[in-house]
């Protein structure tokens, strides 16, 4: 075990930003924490159109200065990391709500790219556990987050987790400790997907969250917080 300070670089899933990690933020301030918003979801510029591009924006802005760098990647955001994750200086990856493959259902891919505040709508109704014991406060908190970001964005995300293919090889060629997060009510991305994918991760360590959905590090951030935290305080010594 080594209580070495670590650099977390966060990564939002599809038609989000870094505000959604505000949860769980402080409660892993032991640790440099730095939430990214990707381009074209909270600024001018245009959402890049696929999980290559939006990985290798994320490889420009590792700094291994603060300490050894961990990406922490949350749905689309996971995906970006695992094709991240080969970057020098990026010592694990913990990837949550994730799968090898995410395709997305191409009714929600239309209503997105058509009428983004539905998609939204659909999105948050698949994404937050109904019968959490703070469903109905965390729903209108997320839809004013994601009516927010620029709407071409939520298209644009959902596409490019669509068009994913290179999840499997990845994985399977990731030597570097990993921790796959997974919810037991997630309807986005099933908990049996999750556990598919850290079988084919040669260091990985798969967990699954109680009474969360695919929304786990605000549905459950105090439990989120505390496996991350477990994971990072296990990893060897450099």
């Amino acid at each position: 075990m080594t209580d070495k300070r670590k650099t977390i670089i966060a990564l939002h899933g599809a038609g989000m930003t870094a505000a959604v990690f505000g949860g769980i933020a402080p409660l892993l301030a032991d640790h440099a924490f730095h939430a990214m918003t990707l381009p074209g979801h909270d600024d001018s510029a245009a959402p890049l159109q696929s999980i290559e591009a939006m990985a290798d924006w994320v490889k420009t802005r590792i700094d291994t200065s603060e300490g050894r760098v961990i990406l922490l990647g949350h749905s689309m955001g996971a995906l970006v990391a695992l094709q991240a994750a080969n970057a020098p200086g990026v010592e694990a990856v913990v990837l949550m709500g994730c799968a090898a493959t995410m395709p997305v259902n191409g009714d929600l891919l239309k209503t997105a790219h058509e009428n983004p505040p539905e998609a939204i709508r659909l999105i948050l109704k698949w994404s937050v556990y109904g019968a959490g014991a703070q469903a109905e406060t965390i729903k209108p908190v997320l839809e004013k987050l994601m009516n927010s970001v620029n709407p071409a964005a939520v298209g644009s995300d959902l596409a490019a987790c669509n068009g994913f293919a290179g999840g499997n090889a990845l994985a399977s060629h990731l030597h570097k400790p990993a921790l796959i997060l997974s919810a037991t009510h997630d309807k986005m991305t099933k908990a049996v997907e999750g556990e598919g994918l850290s079988r084919l991760m040669p260091m990985a360590k798969y967990r699954v969250l109680g009474d969360a959905g695919h929304m786990m590090m605000v549905e459950q951030a105090a439990e989120t917080a505390r496996e991350i935290k477990e994971f990072l305080q296990d990893m060897p010594a450099a």
